[in-house]
């Protein structure tokens, strides 16, 4: 299944709702505004169909959320709606396949109900004294720690979560709005606590990124690289989160550049790159614009392209050294760069990413960092899929600094091709785990082999 395709069609059809909602609120029921958009909310919930028998939407900490990942992005669009479902104490709603317009349009107007307003219970029981089965009002949706907060998200979910901030982010300042710092606080906590919690399993999810978001995958990639590298060297996790944010928002300058430059297949001719250059003071000063952004992202956005020497851009009159976690950040903005497709490149491979970087130790990139990001990456990062020399196909768990090219691994696959149930978990550089002698052969694309990566991480 395109889980991006589906996320993308349940936005749509919230939004749909949400306005289908709002119209029945202004309008008699019959009205030709309510019963246009009723039918195109049917239509965005058929296209929902097409890919699954069964959705559910979550209402969590003031946003909709779709598979533990918070819409952010919805969040102004469909404002009065939300507003509305939050205040009947409904916590999550099953659409499932087999709904009619009679039942959405049912469901809408005991929502809003104002003579006899509803509760979450009241509404699941007049769904059912009405007969209809494929609208469901289900509670307690998300768990709670014991100081009663929401628990902290699974990996992939934070990697998703922060890829719906990203375009939160993108919108605001593609419309001249306030950026949603609150959101990104959130995201860069969420990131941090998923760092210092399990390290492998943070940089698993950066395995995750997708050709077609690739602007706001980046991103993502950047700020859970960076503070995977900053560990190393920093025990602050206040000083982590600011690092994650400020990697969130490093190439926000960007949205200032046209489309036609970031994404042109041939070589940019030098006036293009004199344009593409401008993006980090661009994005520099869209940061000192707003009221709660800290000198440290400003830095980073500013810096991350100068190299360790200086040699890169912009020039800026009166530096004489950059921020430790400017130059963190651009090591892992560089290593996602190479490593991802581009409309105008392949990528390439982790290991022939880090022997390049290797190149320009000293100059591009500083030396002690770079050594530190080399060991953590190792050969096949966590959440690489490999072949193995028996035809068994393996998914890298943990990267063991004193056996780089011997990771832990979990077999998915047997050698025949059939997926295994419950997969094996093997420590390749310990012969007692490791007793047949499997080694990598190579690294594979799970797409090419019809793998869910994403499977992989629930």
């Amino acid at each position: 299944m395109d889980r991006l395709l589906l996320r993308n069609n349940v936005k749509k059809f919230i939004k749909d709702f949400a306005i289908f909602i709002t119209e029945n609120m202004l309008y008699p029921a019959l009205h030709p505004n309510v019963i246009a958009q009723l039918k195109k909310t049917c239509i965005s919930l058929d296209e929902i169909f097409v890919l699954t028998d069964s959705i559910y939407i979550d209402i969590v900490e003031k946003h909709f959320v779709f598979e533990g990942i918070p819409l952010y992005d919805l969040k102004h669009s469909v404002e009065k709606a939300f507003q509305l479902i939050e205040s009947k104490a409904i916590e999550s709603i099953c659409f499932k396949k087999g709904v009619t317009q009679q039942n959405i349009a049912f469901f809408s107007s005991i929502l809003i109900e104002k003579t006899r307003p509803l509760d979450a219970d009241e509404l699941q029981k007049e769904l059912e004294r009405s007969g209809i089965t494929c609208i469901v009002i289900v509670k307690n949706v998300r768990a709670k720690d014991d100081d009663g907060k929401y628990a902290l998200l699974k990996p992939e979910k934070i990697y998703g979560s922060s890829i719906e901030a990203n375009k939160m982010v993108y919108n605001a300042v593609f419309e001249g709005k306030a950026l949603p710092i609150d959101i990104i606080d959130k995201v860069s906590q969420d990131i941090t606590s998923m760092v210092i919690k399990d390290k492998a399993s943070g940089l698993a999810t950066t395995t995750l990124r997708d050709y077609d978001e690739y602007t706001f995958t980046h991103s993502t990639n950047v700020a859970i690289l960076s503070v995977v590298l900053a560990t190393n060297i920093i025990n602050d996790s206040e000083l982590l989160s600011k690092l994650a944010r400020a990697a969130l928002l490093h190439d926000i300058g960007k949205i200032k550049i046209p489309i036609s430059i970031l994404h042109k297949t041939p070589k940019l001719t030098p006036d293009e790159w004199a344009i593409l250059k401008q993006h980090s003071i661009m994005g520099a000063k869209i940061l000192e614009e707003q009221d709660n952004t800290d000198m440290l992202a400003i830095n980073i956005a500013a810096q991350h392209h100068m190299k360790f020497d200086l040699s890169g851009y912009p020039k800026i009159k009166g530096i004489t050294e950059i921020h430790p976690l400017s130059l963190i950040t651009s090591i892992c903005d560089v290593y996602d760069a190479i490593t991802s497709t581009r409309p105008y490149k392949n990528p390439i491979s982790s290991d022939k990413a880090i022997a390049l970087m290797l190149q320009f130790i000293g100059t591009e990139f500083d030396p002690y960092f770079l050594k530190i990001f080399a060991q953590m990456i190792g050969v096949y990062p966590p959440g690489t899929f490999v072949l193995l020399n028996n035809g068994e196909i393996a998914i890298v768990q943990n990267v063991l600094p004193h056996a780089l090219l011997l990771p832990q691994i979990k077999i998915i696959s047997g050698k025949n091709g059939t997926m295994l149930e419950e997969p094996t978990f093997i420590d390749l550089s310990n012969k007692d785990s490791n007793t047949s002698g499997r080694n990598i052969s190579s690294v594979i694309d799970p797409k090419e082999h019809g793998i869910d990566a994403l499977a992989f991480f629930t």
